[in-house]
């Protein structure tokens, strides 16, 4: 191999890498409230007009998702049964989904999901950049507290121990 070829492979790689560590590193901006998003008029399944903040429990999830985003779908089933386990607890889901109800519907009965689904089609990606997602990657969610004030977030797929202690209204400390 040449060092003309060398370099270029070493010059590949390192650019390789700096990608691969910019979105693995990709974070939210933090945000202490969610007042766009708790305001945004959004619909439901039915066509009605309706805000997040009308469903708000003792502690919400909020969760970004598409049909097309595979996390996203991985997620759900989980969310369903914390839903159903916790929600007489005042914890409440509510699913923002990017996509129109044509697209998703199928899926939501596929699953079996009963927790409240708002759509924002495009909009929802606004609305992810004023809630912290700069990024407008998913799934993206939220933890807010009766008030609306935001407890935590996470971009990325949530997993049991996190989703457990978001629905005691707690910020996951990932073990180490």
């Amino acid at each position: 191999m040449s060092n003309q070829n060398k370099i270029l492979l070493a010059a590949v790689a390192l650019a390789a890498f700096l990608i691969g560590a910019a979105i693995n590193s990709a974070r939210v901006t933090e945000i202490s409230n969610a007042s766009e998003l708790l305001s945004a008029e959004l619909l439901t399944g039915t066509g009605e007009e309706q805000t997040t903040r009308q469903n708000l429990g003792k502690f919400t999830l909020i969760n970004f998702w598409a049909s097309w985003c595979s996390p996203c779908r991985r997620e759900m089933p989980l969310f369903q049964a914390v839903y159903e386990r916790e929600k007489s607890n005042g914890f409440q889901i509510i699913g923002i989904a990017i996509d129109d109800v044509e697209k998703t519907q199928p899926l939501l009965d596929s699953m079996a999901i009963s927790y409240p689904i708002l759509y924002a089609e495009q909009t929802g990606m606004t609305l992810m950049e004023l809630s912290g997602n700069e990024l407008g990657a998913m799934p993206y969610s939220l933890l807010l507290d009766e008030k609306g004030n935001v407890i935590d977030q996470k971009l990325g797929e949530i997993h049991e121990a996190q989703l457990t202690a978001w629905s005691q209204g707690r910020v996951y400390e990932a073990e180490k």
